[in-house]
């Protein structure tokens, strides 16, 4: 992966506009190699994250975009759905490609999918890979601890982990996630940056069921 350079005018025009907590999320993203980005449903954390990716990727200063998560709804094993991996993994890639088509354009990133510059991976196969490019993983409440420190020892020289999640809306019965965890990490190694948003970008009822679920 390339050195990042920070946005400078002339850069790639999106669909969307970040605001103030996304812009210092994807700054924070350009500057450190891992970063985790939280906040609760609807916050815009993972639209974030794919539009970052999305953006080294367009300016090549990367190669790949690798996207893994949980695969906690189907057992924790992908061994009995039919075809390849990649078959078996292409429905966890869906929401992550609807967010990346919120940014830009879909053909666009139709192409990108089909020449697997952006691939998604279980977890059980990114601990084979050491990671130069940018992983993405999403909804990380929903990986262990170890799980996560299998992932985040992945990370090459010049790779980048952009991780995104909410403990609210995990599905796992570990209190300690791997999100947690990943928490934890950035209050005590520098390089590891986490930020939290606040902003709900969906209906205010949304926020107001949360409020009464978890509050």
């Amino acid at each position: 992966m390339k050195e990042p350079n920070r946005e400078r005018k002339g850069d790639i025009k999106y669909n969307i506009t970040l605001n103030e907590e996304q812009k210092l999320a994807k700054q924070l993203i350009i500057d450190n190699q891992i970063v985790i980005v939280t906040g609760r449903a609807g916050s815009g954390k993972s639209l974030i994250c794919a539009q970052a990716a999305l953006d080294f990727l367009m300016k090549k200063q990367c190669n790949h975009v690798y996207v893994t998560r949980a695969t906690i709804e189907v057992g924790g094993s992908l061994g009995f759905l039919p075809g390849d991996l990649e078959d078996k993994f292409n429905p966890y890639l869906e929401a992550f490609q609807e967010n990346l088509e919120k940014c830009y354009d879909k053909v666009k990133i139709g192409e990108l999918v089909k020449n697997k510059k952006i691939t998604a991976y279980p977890v059980q196969f990114i601990r084979g890979k050491t990671i130069d490019d940018i992983l993405v993983v999403e909804e990380a409440q929903n990986l262990t601890k170890g799980e996560m420190l299998a992932i985040l020892t992945r990370l090459g020289k010049t790779g980048k982990i952009i991780i995104n999640g909410d403990n609210e809306q995990k599905d796992i019965k570990e209190s300690y996630t791997g999100l947690s965890y990943a928490i934890e990490l950035s209050k005590k190694i520098e390089g590891i940056e986490w930020i939290k948003l606040k902003a709900n970008h969906r209906s205010d009822l949304v926020g107001k069921i949360l409020d009464l679920e978890y509050n």
